[in-house]
């Protein structure tokens, strides 16, 4: 696999000091407490592919598909890496060599969707259409940055997001009624 994209971040790469501060904004290292899915986590094995000591693997390009993209880990990076913006061109590759994996990006149930588009129109990231020839929404998963808006948008639950991160609104709704039933959260 070429990483055509990310090699132009090799340097970048190295700036990255693995200081940690990134961990304290990650909403996906919260939940999980694995380091693989914190961002010096994913860093060292974008690292670990361009030099060529791992070789890509779905497991690698999942685990670079889940990130909300929310830039967080970047405003506490005290060596001011880019790490959306790598992550967006190491989606880019991933999704250019034929990985199809899922991450945090939205996705369509297409037993519940009624074409009403909605979805696409909130999408401010572009990452929703209509395939005219299949008569369906399909959703760009390098272009998705798991914001959510099609998901809350959509009138007939069509659009949605897996879970497991904390996010969905069944496991929201069960936190609050954990919350209520003086469980934890």
């Amino acid at each position: 696999m070429e990483f055509n994209n990310l090699k132009k971040w090799q340097d970048k790469l190295h700036v990255c000091i693995r200081c940690g501060y990134c961990f304290e904004h990650c909403h996906l290292f919260k939940i999980t407490g694995w380091e693989s899915d914190a961002p010096r986590g994913k860093l060292v094995m974008l690292h670990a592919l361009l030099q060529g000591d791992i070789d890509p693997s779905d497991s690698i390009a999942e685990k670079i598909f889940e990130c909300y993209m929310c830039k967080r880990c970047e405003a506490s990076c005290s060596a001011k890496v880019e790490i959306t913006e790598l992550f967006q061109d190491a989606r880019t590759d991933f999704a250019e060599a034929g990985y199809d994996v899922t991450g945090t990006t939205s996705k369509t149930n297409e037993d519940k969707c009624g074409m009403c588009q909605s979805c696409i129109s909130v999408c401010k990231h572009e990452a929703r259409s209509v395939d005219e020839e299949n008569d369906k929404i399909v959703v760009d998963i390098v272009k998705c940055q798991s914001c959510g808006c099609c998901v809350a948008t959509c009138p007939t639950g069509a659009a949605y997001s897996r879970e497991g991160f904390g996010l969905t609104q069944n496991e929201l709704c069960q936190q609050v009624k954990n919350y209520l039933e003086g469980g934890t959260v």
